[in-house]
């Protein structure tokens, strides 16, 4: 198609369905005023405000401002159209930033605190892992290397005998060297003190040091300088004895806390300096395996592969995806299932267009004729109203993608809190890429341009003298 012609079909598409002449003096003042309460809520909660209703009125005025600006642009029906193009648009935008943030904040924690990729060893004879940690980590792909030892463990406060206490809580006991998990980017921002200094070996004359996630610290009633009983069945070490022999235990200082913003993390670990963990663990110097944390999560399959190619048996490999498999996967379905529910939104707004362009037909059969009568093609008839239901989607994804972004920031701001017990993360994460953006808008110019099609098809039908007849 020629560029004349091209040009003259949208300026006639553009005639069609913009509205000509200025608004009723009412909708401006509708339009400014609701993007001014919309301006102020937003604000407010960028500054840090907490209180639901400045988030309430950002939700409501926005709404307002955007049949407002619809109002402004378009005629009344076209205008119905598009606000409906536009809230499909933002309410998928902002469901797909949600579920990418959750997605996101999950990776995050898992490679704070046990990597990408885990390597472990059949049997209980680990202790080459400082070589193996130093050849791994040549691999471009890997970020940081950092050996660990685990095991399930009994913590609780030490009280004096009048003092109450809430007993024992089971959690996730951890090992790690602070030398080399130094290195795993966010580990550091997730402790309170800001250092793992924290995690202090034992000594003769020193307590070693004990971090516990914060919801812990809380369940037992602990605080930063008080002393924590970690207790470790004698069994865990794998040597033979007599069953029900008395568990091993130690005394530690609680020196910091950890807040990663994952439940599961912060009500279940208890992170300690590497070496005190092998004495209270295994009382020998071997480890439970490797995490590795790389520089893109998405690579952790190949990379594990490689890694078991190298080593061979007796060594495995397993990767953050297959540990959160079942989290993963739950949230994904969950995401398919809110795109398709919310996507229907789109299609009923692009079959409400055909409804205003039915109406734009019959209301310009005159034009049409003329249009015929001047030399016009069925063809250009055809491309005219077929670039309206364009120039409708195009608009409404454009004020889509301006509220949709809108709540994004607003929610990122907000930090809405969760409840722990429900959701793997205490606050509404919510993180925008690409696809999650321009994916809805790109769906909706697509639904508007099939949806304008058959009016299409029944305006070039015309017939001129019956047209110019009228």
């Amino acid at each position: 198609m020629d560029s004349p012609r091209l040009a003259l079909i949208v300026m006639m598409a553009r005639r069609l369905v913009l509205r000509s002449g200025a608004p009723p003096a009412k909708v401006l003042r509708w339009m400014w005023g609701s993007l001014a309460v919309t301006a102020v809520g937003a604000v407010a909660v960028l500054s840090g405000a907490t209180h639901p209703l400045w988030v309430a009125l950002v939700g409501a005025g926005s709404m307002a401002a955007l049949i407002g600006v619809a109002l402004r642009l378009f005629p009344t029906a076209m205008a119905v159209s598009v606000t409906g193009i536009a809230l499909s648009c933002a309410s998928l935008m902002t469901v797909l930033g949600v579920t990418t943030g959750f997605e996101s904040e999950i990776v995050r924690s898992v490679a704070q605190f046990n990597g990408h990729v885990l390597l472990t060893k059949y049997g209980l004879d680990f202790e080459e892992y400082e070589k193996i940690s130093a050849r791994i980590e040549t691999d471009p792909r890997v970020q940081a290397a950092s050996p660990f030892a685990y095991s399930m463990v009994a913590v609780v406060k030490v009280t004096e005998p009048s003092e109450g206490n809430r007993g024992p809580s089971v959690v996730i006991g951890k090992g790690i060297d602070p030398r080399r998990a130094v290195d795993m980017d966010g580990l550091t921002d997730a402790f309170a003190g800001g250092s793992l200094d924290a995690l202090r070996p034992g000594g003769t004359l020193v307590t070693p040091g004990l971090v516990l996630g914060d919801a812990l610290a809380r369940e037992i009633d602990v605080s930063v300088g008080d002393k924590v009983r970690v207790v470790v069945p004698a069994e865990i070490d794998g040597s033979q004895g007599d069953f029900g022999r008395e568990p091993r235990h130690a005394e530690f200082e609680l020196t910091d806390l950890v807040h990663t913003g994952t439940s599961e993390i912060d009500r279940n670990m208890a992170l300690m300096h590497l070496s005190a963990a092998q004495s209270l663990f295994f009382r020998e110097a071997r480890v439970t395996g490797i995490e590795f944390q790389l520089e893109d999560p998405r690579l952790a399959t190949p990379v594990a592969a490689d890694i078991e190619a190298t080593l061979g048996y007796p060594y495995r490999t397993s990767t953050w995806e297959q540990t959160n498999a079942p989290l993963l996967v739950s949230l994904r379905q969950v995401r398919i299932a809110i795109v398709v529910i919310l996507g229907l939104m789109s299609v009923v707004a692009a079959s409400s267009l055909v409804a205003s362009l039915l109406l734009i037909v019959r209301r310009k059969r005159h034009d049409i004729g003329v249009m015929m009568a001047v030399g016009s093609s069925r063809a250009l008839v055809f491309w005219v109203f077929e670039s309206i239901g364009v120039v409708a989607g195009v608009g409404g994804a454009v004020l889509g993608l301006s509220l949709g972004g809108l709540y994004c920031v607003v929610i990122g701001a907000y930090r809405y809190p969760l409840v722990g017990d429900v959701y793997p993360v205490d606050h509404m994460p919510v993180e925008l890429g690409f696809l999650d953006a321009f994916g809805p808008a790109a769906v909706a110019v697509g639904l508007c341009a099939l949806a304008s099609g058959p009016v299409a098809v029944q305006a070039s039908k015309i017939r001129l003298l019956s047209a110019l007849g009228r």
